[in-house]
């Protein structure tokens, strides 16, 4: 049990690690339209081409990190759902002992 809520609280923090990069790729991602604008009005298509192709790359990476965001929750809900499966083997086994001591007693 110790063990399952360890890997929980890694998870969970790889998931807010996860975000502040994401968030940090979208302010770039924000700054390199402003900049592509700028130098588009200065008419230096060449740095904007270039400028354009990081805008797409770092988009892509938004995507990547979203999706590993969601792989890492996937795992974060299996890991709970294993937990409360094993709570409730135990507790079933705790019923089963208290019937079979009533069980013992009545009979």
């Amino acid at each position: 049990e110790e063990l399952l809520r360890q890997n929980q609280c890694a998870l969970a923090r790889a998931v807010r690690e996860l975000d502040r990069k994401r968030q940090k790729l979208e302010a770039q991602e924000k700054k390199i339209i402003v900049d592509i604008k700028k130098m588009a009005k200065q008419g230096q298509m060449d740095a904007v081409r270039v400028m354009a192709k990081d805008l797409v790359r770092m988009r892509r990476y938004v995507r990547k990190f979203i999706a590993m965001r969601a792989n890492v929750q996937g795992v974060a809900l299996r890991v709970q759902t294993l937990k409360s499966n094993s709570a409730m083997a135990s507790a079933m086994r705790g019923v089963t002992r208290a019937m079979a001591t009533m069980n013992r007693q009545v009979g």
